[in-house]
């Protein structure tokens, strides 16, 4: 794999705890993939095996629940996402758009694995900063859900927004 001057694996968190020379292992792994803007790098509930780092470019993570997208996060260079892929074998979950032009290094899940048994410790490390990285998100998720409720117990407790939500449901049914 070719790499751009301007960026260095050594920037990326998933590799935050690995040498220089882990890291040129590691970078015979991945392969380049670039897409245009506004594209749809892989869907809410498709199946996928790849965890992509941004080389280049700005993505947005969203949900779709009826009509609603709920965008979780925007991530630009040196940012991965599609980490679940690589652990697990289920259905991905979330959408990721590019948002401009975007080049991704391909981490895909066989290569990793392969890498326990070639390379334990480094397999051993991102391993470790995977999780790390999950817990994370899902503490910044957590927060995220207890503001929600409680602006929503807020909502229901307040006895104006009530007549509010009746009144409007109401004129909506006639």
């Amino acid at each position: 794999m070719a790499q751009d001057n301007s960026f260095s694996l050594n920037n990326v968190q998933l590799f935050k705890n690995l040498s220089d020379d882990e890291i040129k292992i590691v970078s015979k792994e991945l392969k380049e993939r670039n897409f245009s803007a506004n594209v749809k790098v892989f869907e809410e509930k498709s199946t996928g095996d790849e965890l992509y780092i941004i080389k280049k470019g700005k993505v947005e993570i969203t949900l779709t629940r009826d009509e609603s997208v709920l965008v979780l996060a925007e991530l630009e260079e040196y940012s991965f996402f599609g980490e679940m892929a690589v652990l697990t074998e289920k259905e991905r979950s979330a959408t990721v758009i590019t948002l401009e032009p975007c080049s991704f290094l391909i981490f895909k899940r066989s290569r990793l694995l392969s890498l326990i048994d070639s390379h334990p410790k480094i397999a051993a490390n991102i391993f470790k900063t995977l999780a790390e990285v999950l817990s994370d998100r899902i503490g910044k998720t957590n927060d995220n859900l207890e503001t929600y409720f409680l602006i929503n117990k807020a909502i229901v407790d307040n006895e104006q927004f009530r007549r509010l939500y009746i009144m409007s449901k109401s004129s909506k049914e006639k």
